[in-house]
């Protein structure tokens, strides 16, 4: 299993359980207790299972179900009695659905929920969460407006400006001059958006004004139609330099599939985000995984330094779902270890700011499936490194290749690693 693979950060770890026992606190010895019945803690699962977030959704089920056996795993090969339990719920990628599901947890006793992995699904429960006593560690969101130090948001990624340097840098590298961006209207979507303008700007660059769409959206000919407008002024007047810059989730491919029936779209540059990265529909349609080839769209993704490391988990989850999945999906497997290493080191307690600090301890000194997860001042992840992502047809069908590599510091200094580490 994999948790053996992880037995160095399990030693860490224990040390860790040590100093928690021999201060006086609320440590329990697990290793030498016993007890007729198990204790078994129930944390929550907030998981998009359907609609525009489904493909990190899928992911994400995946790796939190081998993580609640390898952890369990590792506490009975301690002699604990403490069992973890998974309750999962599909949110539908709709923040309304979300709180409702949040409430049913809360209903059920539970304090610790991983997730829900978007930005505006973190929006509608933050509140929520804060008022009943709920710590909501999240995979996968990354709105730079959701950084707020003391609250009982945790997110096992960084935030977006990060993200923004990243592929400002990476647009600025490969010849971009001209930046016309078409994003989804909502927090994530906008913060992300003006996070990469401002970036690209500082570079040198320039961008011009593009499309925002509802997230309601099915038909997007009108959208299409105005971004070809501009697309077409803006490269006769600055030439090849042009490329346009797509912050969406699984609506890319209808946004493509419309793209492609128009020729100024189809010979300029596309870049994406994290969301798209990886993503499953895309490359299982034809129409927009051709388009994706042809325009070289290019998307980062937070990525693993630790790519030694990263393997077994990584091939455990790419087995049971059948595909690569998304990198955030490692987070919340990462999730799930520092909240049983929380609770073990807590003796199970109940008083969530007990719990966020043992949370906050584990991450400190724990080296995940991904890297290192010390979280800065916001509860969010301190350090960031990003692959990057294109779709290349190879024997007749489409898939993700990664071409390149980068870390950001914490400052948003981006430095690219030579081609020679990329796994």
């Amino acid at each position: 299993m994999a948790w053996v693979v992880r037995i160095t950060a399990v030693i860490v770890l224990l040390l860790l359980v040590l100093c928690f026992s021999t201060s006086g606190s609320l440590a329990l010895d697990n290793t030498t207790q016993s007890s007729d019945t198990q204790s078994e803690v129930a944390i929550g699962a907030l998981l998009a299972l359907t609609g525009d977030g489904s493909s990190l959704g899928e992911a994400s089920k995946a790796a939190l179900e081998i993580a609640v056996e390898d952890t369990n795993a590792y506490l009975a090969s301690i002699g604990s009695e403490m069992r973890m339990r998974l309750i999962i719920e599909d949110t539908r990628t709709d923040p309304a659905v979300a709180l409702e599901k949040l409430q049913n947890l809360s209903k059920e006793g539970v304090k610790i929920v991983i997730g829900p992995g978007a930005s505006a699904e973190i929006k509608a429960v933050k509140a929520y969460a804060d008022e009943n006593g709920i710590l909501l560690i999240s995979h996968a969101s990354t709105a730079p407006s959701l950084a707020i130090p003391g609250d009982n948001v945790f997110r096992f990624c960084t935030d977006d400006t990060y993200q923004a340097a990243a592929i400002a840098n990476r647009m600025w590298n490969e010849g971009v001059r001209v930046l016309v961006p078409m994003w989804r209207g909502d927090i994530w979507g906008d913060d992300l958006t003006n996070a990469t303008n401002k970036s690209f700007n500082a570079l040198g660059g320039t961008v011009v004004a593009g499309v925002r769409y509802n997230v309601s959206t099915v038909n997007f000919s009108t959208a299409i139609d105005s971004l070809n407008s501009t697309v077409a002024e803006v490269t006769a007047q600055y030439g090849d330099v042009v490329a346009v810059y797509l912050v969406s989730f699984e609506e890319v491919v209808p946004i493509f599939i419309e793209a492609q029936n128009h020729s100024n779209l189809s010979d300029v540059r596309w870049y994406g985000s994290d969301a798209t990265a990886l993503n499953k529909e895309l490359v299982e349609n034809d129409q927009a995984a051709q388009f994706a080839v042809r325009t070289g769209f290019e998307n980062p993704l937070f990525g693993c330094e630790l790519a030694d490391e990263t393997g077994s988990v990584m091939k455990e989850i790419k087995e049971k779902l059948g595909r690569t999945p998304e990198t955030n999906a490692l987070a919340a497997y990462d999730a799930l270890w520092a909240i049983a290493y929380a609770y073990q080191t807590t003796g199970e307690t109940d008083d969530i700011e007990v719990l966020k600090d043992a949370v906050v301890a584990a991450t400190g000194v724990y080296y995940g499936s991904e890297d290192w997860s010390v979280l800065n001042a916001a509860g969010d992840r301190k350090y960031g490194n990003y692959d990057f992502w294109v779709v290349v047809e190879a024997e007749g069908a489409f898939m993700w290749k990664r071409v390149a590599k980068c870390r950001v510091s914490s400052h948003g200094r981006v430095m690219f690693l030579p081609p020679a580490v990329l796994p």
